[in-house]
């Protein structure tokens, strides 16, 4: 299958093009960035923004499937920067749609997060959840998913969009708290929390989630969304201390971070259902990789 990945220069897209590129299929990247590095050596890399749409229109020729990721995906540029997050993930998202359909492509598979539930009214969160996201990551976010399935519903291109949960894994940018925590701790600095660190995640491995996009990719489902989540429940205070048993260093706590979404358990069980998808990496084996990468480096 010939498919395009926007975003498929930076860290999960990456990892999806990575992915279906060992699957056997035949990858294209369109990103304003180029698509470099051995992970995504093969793929055919296309710079170009969400928001030029004759250069969408162009990546599209000949694609049969989209893994759109491209947009705005750190939830703090998001809320330093609303405006960028509603361009990038609003209306670079209707661009996607719009040049799929133009160039005939056959299914999107659109990164949602599941952070579009906003505060829980029941647990665990599945799809039929109301949302009510309330921070312009997840606001926007959610307005993409909405766009993309509206044109589904109104004749368009065959869309899926999976509610992923928070990703991990090789590659992550270096604010990410796994980044900074493990950095930190590699040369013997301090571990600084924000809050308590009591606050919670199901931390999903960019593996795990790069397969839910093959499976979604493979499947025959359209106008439908889906939690992408692993299992396992995880701290902020527990990765602090699992990164502190590798790189001994004290673990020091500050005042909360604004904004911050609240713990809440998210039920994948429609993924394996529709999909045959489960989490397959534990977090341990996951985050030990990270930390086994630094200290190579070190």
């Amino acid at each position: 299958m010939r498919i395009l990945v926007t975003g498929g220069a930076g860290f999960l897209g990456g990892h999806v093009a990575s992915h279906l590129l060992d699957a056997g299929h035949e990858v294209a990247v369109h990103d304003m960035a180029v698509a470099d590095g051995p992970h995504l050596r093969g793929v055919r890399s296309i710079r170009g923004s969400l928001l030029d749409q004759e250069s969408l229109v162009s990546a599209c020729g000949g694609v049969e499937a989209i893994c759109h990721l491209g947009g705005v995906g750190d939830v703090i540029v998001a809320g330093k920067d609303p405006g960028l997050a509603a361009a990038a993930n609003v209306v670079g998202t209707a661009n996607v749609v719009a040049a799929a359909r133009e160039a005939g492509v056959a299914r999107i598979v659109y990164a949602s997060t599941w952070e579009v539930y906003g505060d829980p009214r029941y647990q665990p969160l599945d799809e039929d959840h109301p949302c009510a996201p309330d921070h312009p990551y997840n606001i926007t976010k959610f307005a993409g998913e909405c766009l993309a399935l509206a044109a589904d519903r109104l004749g368009g291109v065959p869309t899926v969009a999976l509610r992923l949960g928070t990703a991990y894994g090789l590659r992550m940018r270096p604010n990410s708290v796994f980044s900074r925590f493990i950095q930190a701790a590699s040369r013997r600095e301090p571990i600084t929390i924000q809050g308590t660190g009591l606050q919670s995640r199901q931390f999903t491995h960019a593996r795990d989630v790069a397969r839910g996009f093959r499976l979604a990719l493979e499947s025959d489902l359209r106008c439908t969304a889906i939690n992408l989540v692993a299992e396992e429940t995880v701290t902020i205070r527990a990765l602090a201390e699992m990164v502190a048993a590798r790189f001994p260093t004290e673990i020091r706590f500050t005042e909360a971070r604004a904004g911050d979404i609240h713990p809440s358990t998210v039920d994948s069980s429609r993924a394996h259902r529709l999909l045959g998808w489960r989490a397959e990496v534990p977090f341990d084996v996951g985050l030990a990789e990270m930390m086994d990468e630094v200290a190579r480096g070190a």
